[in-house]
């Protein structure tokens, strides 16, 4: 029996989707695509995480162009089934940004193309230290999307973003965290236990606040000023009354989170 090309795990309020084609690093084609739009559909209400993998030695080594030449006997497409399969790709931004919970990656090996998207498209990234990143759009004759002819310049600047996706040049996750878009890079070997620690993490926070963060600041880019503290101010008050502000404080009070916990071998001022 074939395995799914996606993998769901739904364990300690916390769930794991895996792209799952080793055998072809898990390259992207309509059918994983597909089957990662429905993996988010396997949220509860109590869960508190998402993780996204791939499986055997990749992250994912991009579109499949071995499907893309099966295709080429087909009729060619036309101008709506061109934009619709370019929308297809774009649900995987829409599906991590509408996400209530935060969405970390988990990048080791290769993450090239539109599997580089959905690696940096998360709200966290954390990459090991043998991980390669590179946008090889241009190269095969397609264009970058789910939005990061945005998110490179922003992020990464103007001048980064067009060498990124002109040149189309591989680079590794320490460059990809200098630029800002990779939060840590560790050893392969301390990969997961990074992971869980930041999952803990989160764990400990308020899940209205989580989310009203997250939808705060994938708007940072919209409004004016005074329009983005209206938007702050609404979900400040949304959060302080939320069900969960008491028990978050509380936590972190009592330092319950190990990464934010006084230090105790420094000396009072």
């Amino acid at each position: 029996m074939t395995e799914p090309v996606v993998l769901t795990s739904l364990e300690n309020d916390t769930l794991t989707i895996t792209l799952n084609r080793p055998q072809r690093l898990n390259a992207l084609n309509p059918e994983l695509l597909d089957a990662f739009d429905k993996a988010f559909e396997q949220l509860e209400p109590t869960t508190r995480a998402v993780i996204l993998r791939g499986s055997g030695r990749a992250f994912s080594a991009g579109h499949d162009l071995k499907w893309s030449a099966e295709q080429a006997d087909q009729p060619p497409m036309t101008e709506d089934e061109m934009a619709a399969t370019t929308d297809r790709l774009h649900e995987i931004t829409r599906r991590i940004r509408a996400c209530p919970i935060p969405v970390v990656s988990r990048v080791h090996g290769y993450a090239i193309g539109g599997g580089a998207e959905i690696a940096l498209s998360a709200d966290l990234v954390v990459a090991d230290s043998s991980a390669v990143f590179r946008f090889t759009e241009t190269a095969v004759g397609l264009v970058v999307t789910n939005g990061f002819t945005a998110v490179m310049p922003r992020t990464a600047g103007p001048v980064v973003a067009k060498e990124i996706i002109l040149l189309g040049e591989p680079f590794t996750g320490e460059q990809a965290r200098t630029w800002g878009l990779v939060n840590r890079v560790v050893a392969e070997a301390d990969l997961d236990d990074e992971i869980a620690a930041i999952v803990r993490s989160l764990k400990l926070k308020s899940p209205t606040a989580l989310r009203l963060a997250k939808n705060l600041l994938d708007q940072a880019w919209e409004g004016t000023t005074e329009e983005i503290m209206r938007r702050e101010t609404l979900a400040s008050v949304e959060a302080s009354l939320g069900p969960d502000a008491k028990e978050a404080a509380a936590a972190f009070a009592e330092g319950r989170d190990p990464r934010f916990a006084p230090r105790t071998d420094t000396p009072a001022r």
